[in-house]
């Protein structure tokens, strides 16, 4: 079984959002990849646009560029995307607007889980981030 959106493969029967949630998990025992949640969180968003408004992955596009870039402090980045996506702005598309297209990524979820592997996770998040940089 492949993800529909990014082309990850299944690992031990657990699906791309299955494997984010132990990369989230482990960042209680990890405080360096706790460090880069932003990073985690976004690489799987802008490989998983699906649900998400073209406006709202326009601009997460923009920042997570802006911050691997070092132009953008992590503090600025949940500032601008706070207030820009506070009130009636909505970040998710309506149900009836979803729908995942495939497109295949050099690095997915399922290299940062590594088959579970907690050891190293933050070194192959920094990896990750970077080949999405190099794609964008």
């Amino acid at each position: 079984m492949f993800c529909p959106e990014c082309g990850a493969p299944a690992v031990d029967g657990l699906t791309c959002w299955d494997q984010l949630g132990y990369l989230l998990a482990w960042e209680v025992q990890d405080a360096e990849l706790a460090a880069i949640h932003f990073l985690t969180v976004s690489s799987y968003n802008l490989q998983h646009p699906a649900n998400i408004t073209d406006t709202a992955i326009e601009w997460l596009r923009a920042a997570y560029i802006d911050h691997l870039d070092g132009v953008l402090p992590l503090a600025e980045v949940q500032l601008r995307m706070g207030k820009r996506f506070a009130g009636a702005q909505r970040v998710l598309k309506p149900k009836g607007e979803r729908g995942a297209v495939l497109r295949l990524w050099p690095m997915t979820i399922a290299d940062v889980y590594a088959g579970g592997n907690s050891s190293g996770a933050a070194h192959r998040v920094r990896e990750w981030a970077a080949s999405i940089r190099g794609q964008q």
